[in-house]
């Protein structure tokens, strides 16, 4: 029976959110294996709150990547049956562990090499990997990376939602002929950039927005509304439904830099990205920005821009058409749980790959 070990980095809901997806599909696929999961920071919050069976690492967002980190990272693992395949998103301390303790290297799963942080030399420390999978558009990340591990170009990992438009707004009450929009920052809301985005994009609701107008907000209450446009804007908090609001909306306002904006687009719902420059990135968020507006999925805008361009932008986004899932332009890669958790179980079968030493390439899955 074989045995696969998942790590899932938190800082924020989206690297859980996508690996929810290739974790179902592995299950499915191979349901004799025995997978484990461990998870850190929010990560571990959002399997929590979908009922996906994790091991909490103990280790917060804000601390992901120090030493202190690391130790705990290696000692949870080494109390953890040693995996015929390691698989990490991102939690790129699990690599040394794999290839010095476990003898065979793992996969990591990125949006991001460290060339993107301003430190290209550091992507040596990824040659631990067997490969490593991008789960990116391919033109956010250019290169060259000083690693010699593979590299496969995926795409993000997109899946169609459970739940229609017409059902979606049935479910939740919305009269016919309503706009309905949704405002959403992610597993990471009292992060800096989260929060001005978030109180810019309800300032400009309340004070260009038409009375009737509904904006559902995926978090908890962190501003005051003027009672007369109290029933406008509904707070949610924290759900587990996520889905089902946007299903709903004639528009969804987000962080771009956060994986939502991939789901949203990919199932056609028009979307107002806002990425906050005072915050810093890798920069190749900003290229798949760049991307997702040129393609025109996204209407982009920066909370400082001032309230009217916000409306602008939430506007210009209201009053475009609804497009079909899967009906994207740009000629921008995309991917499914189930792809990903293929090429996984490929991997799985012909482990000698990911113990030889291994000249760089790149290759998409497939």
């Amino acid at each position: 029976m074989p045995r696969i070990l998942f790590l899932v980095r938190g800082h924020g809901f989206g690297h859980a959110a996508r690996d929810a997806r290739v974790i179902a599909a592995l299950r499915s696929l191979r349901p004799e294996a025995e997978i484990d999961v461990l998870a850190s920071g929010s990560a571990a919050g959002y399997f929590a709150l979908h009922g996906v069976e994790h091991v909490d690492m103990g280790v917060a967002d804000e601390e992901d990547m120090t030493p202190e980190a690391a130790r705990r990272v290696w000692e949870v693992m080494a109390g953890t049956p040693r995996p015929d395949l390691t698989v990490s998103d991102e939690v790129v301390w699990a690599m040394p562990y794999c290839e010095r303790v476990w003898g065979r290297r793992g996969i990591l799963l990125t949006d991001w090499f460290y060339a993107e942080l301003g430190a290209p030399a550091q992507d040596a420390f990824l040659d631990h990997a067997g490969e490593i999978v991008v789960l990116d558009f391919a033109g956010a990340h250019p290169g060259p990376y000083a690693t010699k591990a593979p590299i496969r170009r995926a795409g993000p990992v997109v899946g169609e939602f459970a739940v229609t438009r017409e059902a979606a707004r049935t479910a939740l009450g919305v009269p016919d002929g309503r706009t309905v929009a949704v405002l959403t920052v992610g597993g990471m809301a009292g992060q800096a950039d989260n929060r001005r985005i978030a109180v810019a994009a309800l300032d400009a609701w309340l004070a260009c927005g038409e009375a009737g107008q509904r904006l559902y907000v995926l978090g908890d209450r962190f501003a005051d509304v003027p009672a007369a446009r109290a029933d406008d804007v509904v707070w949610v908090g924290v759900t587990n439904r996520a889905e089902l609001y946007y299903a709903a909306a004639d528009a969804v306002i987000v962080n771009a830099y956060g994986t939502v904006a991939f789901d949203l687009a990919w199932n056609g719902v028009p979307v107002v990205g806002m990425t906050d420059p005072a915050v810093p990135y890798p920069e190749s968020f900003a290229r798949r920005v760049g991307l997702l507006a040129s393609a025109g999925l996204i209407e982009h805008v920066e909370p400082g821009a001032g309230r009217d361009a916000l409306w602008a932008a939430t506007r210009a986004a209201l009053a475009r058409p609804r497009r079909a899932t899967g009906e994207v332009s740009g000629g921008l890669e995309w991917t499914s749980g189930a792809a990903v958790a293929a090429h996984l179980l490929r991997r799985l079968d012909d482990l000698d790959d990911l113990d030889d030493t291994v000249n760089p390439r790149e290759a998409p899955i497939g």
